[in-house]
């Protein structure tokens, strides 16, 4: 048996499937959480298709069947909240049904999630939460996103000074990443996003991140031993 585990979220595509596939490869076993299935094939890598907008519906299964998984002898748990939606447009354009579901998969799974791991957990843990430009700047035509990265990376902040025993959690700021939200974020009107120029300029120019470069980094932030018990990492757009 793998020593290590790690719960990684939105492994379907971009980042989070890229943080899986290296910690495959670095012999971790890797639970996944995504809406859509996951392109990972590997016998150490178990998918939970579970919608974490509705996070009081998928906490159970969760409970149930990452809760047993911890359960088990384990070196190194680790947490990667990495799923997000990125709303954008004016806020008197959303109703509050698209806001409720925006804040809870991007501040109160992940928050809950940290709670859960580091409830469950009887080996050391650490945790990512893949933060951005917009939870520490504000962007006209993301307010919702920009109120609920600011929510994430605090409550990080405050988890971590907490009384939990080894204990490290990384607030990831990766750039400007060439995922399919990023697209979807750009694609927009400029009436909707009026910070979508710099986006089709970083697509232009040819600046765009791969994935695979943050997953590099939170791969080695996860095997790394001791460090501060809250550290944030940003890289500029």
């Amino acid at each position: 048996m793998s020593e290590r585990l790690a719960l990684v979220t939105g492994t379907s595509s971009g980042i989070g499937a890229a943080v899986a596939k290296v910690l495959l490869k670095r012999g971790w076993q890797v639970i996944g959480i995504a809406r859509r299935a996951a392109k990972i094939e590997d016998k150490r890598y178990r998918h939970l298709a579970l919608d974490l907008s509705e996070i009081e519906t998928a906490a159970p299964k969760i409970e149930r069947e990452v809760g047993a998984k911890l359960a088990e002898r384990w070196e190194r748990v680790a947490l990667v909240n990495n799923a997000a939606v990125g709303l954008s447009g004016r806020i008197q354009d959303f109703d509050a049904g698209e806001l409720a579901r925006s804040f809870e998969l991007n501040t109160v799974a992940p928050i809950w999630l940290m709670g859960f791991m580091i409830k469950r957990a009887e080996a050391p843990v650490r945790v990512v939460n893949l933060s951005s430009g917009a939870a520490v700047r504000p962007f006209p035509g993301l307010a919702a996103y920009c109120g609920a990265k600011a929510g994430l990376h605090l409550a990080g902040a405050s988890v971590a000074a907490e009384d939990a025993p080894d204990l490290h959690i990384l607030s990831y700021q990766p750039g400007v990443v060439d995922t399919g939200m990023q697209l979807a974020t750009r694609s927009k009107s400029l009436e909707e996003f009026p910070w979508g120029t710099t986006f089709r300029q970083c697509h232009a120019e040819g600046r765009l991140v791969p994935p695979e470069r943050p997953a590099a980094d939170i791969v080695e932030f996860l095997e790394a031993d001791g460090g501060e018990r809250f550290s944030e990492r940003r890289f500029a757009a």
